[in-house]
């Protein structure tokens, strides 16, 4: 399975990362830049967005929405993007914009389980508790993938390493964002400066949203063409869940 050479972990088929999140732009905003260099580097990616994020703006510039229409654009959005970055067709849940935390985790749950039974995922990255911005659907999210995690686990011998976004504690401070702990830590730093031109601009695609215009802006004028990750406490480490982080570290 592993190919061993110098310090880089090469693997013999591709490796399969899966993003867990709650709303069209989540992938693109917390782990696009590494995930574009992933899928650059002959791997597969795959999303699964909970809601269509139909409680979000109304459009930007001279764009305007009828609220009834905008989970067809956000959805209409995504694709764009996941195209754009070489990334296979979203997997969509049909929940609404800000209902998530009112379903019961363990459905939730089962349903992301499906998919992991499915895809067989050597990467999973989902956000940490605090949800980076403490948006119910996003905290809902994580409780969700981490039961299905924990299902997956009991039920195969597979051991993919989950990971969340996270943002170096200065730079939280910086945006006023109350993390958890594990979202603080940098495991993982990926330099993105390869992919931040295709971050950007998969961010401005998200034109209907005011959030992704201002993030854009924001992450250019800072430069941030790095990406974080913290390994989530759960995670038991083995030789392919280590090589998988080294890997990451490599890209």
């Amino acid at each position: 399975e592993l190919i061993m050479t110098s310090t880089t972990p090469k693997f013999k088929k591709p490796l399969v990362w899966l993003g867990i999140f709650a709303h069209p732009d989540d992938e693109t905003t917390s782990s696009s830049g590494t995930m574009i260099k992933w899928v650059k580097s002959n791997n597969q990616a795959y999303i699964i967005t909970c809601t269509r994020g139909e409680e979000g703006s109304l459009g930007t510039g001279n764009m305007k929405i009828k609220r009834e229409d905008l989970g067809k654009v956000r959805e209409a959005e995504l694709r764009r993007n996941l195209n754009l970055f070489g990334v296979n067709p979203p997997y969509i849940f049909d929940y609404r914009d800000q209902d998530l935390n009112k379903e019961n985790p363990d459905i939730l749950a089962k349903k992301i389980l499906q998919i992991l039974k499915k895809l067989a995922p050597d990467l999973i990255i989902t956000f940490g508790p605090s949800g980076i911005s403490n948006h119910s659907d996003h905290i809902a999210t994580h409780k969700a993938t981490l039961l299905a995690y924990k299902y997956y686990k009991s039920n195969t011998s597979m051991n993919p390493i989950l990971i969340y976004p996270s943002i170096p504690e200065d730079r939280a401070k910086q945006f006023d964002l109350e993390l958890s702990e594990d979202e603080k830590k940098s495991d993982i730093v990926v330099d993105i400066q390869d992919t931040f031109e295709t971050k950007i601009l998969g961010l401005k695609n998200y034109k209907s949203q005011k959030d992704a215009q201002e993030i854009a802006k924001r992450f250019l004028e800072h430069q941030f063409n790095y990406e974080t990750f913290a390994l989530s406490p759960i995670n038991t480490l083995d030789n392919h869940s280590l090589n998988i982080i080294e890997y990451l570290k490599s890209l």
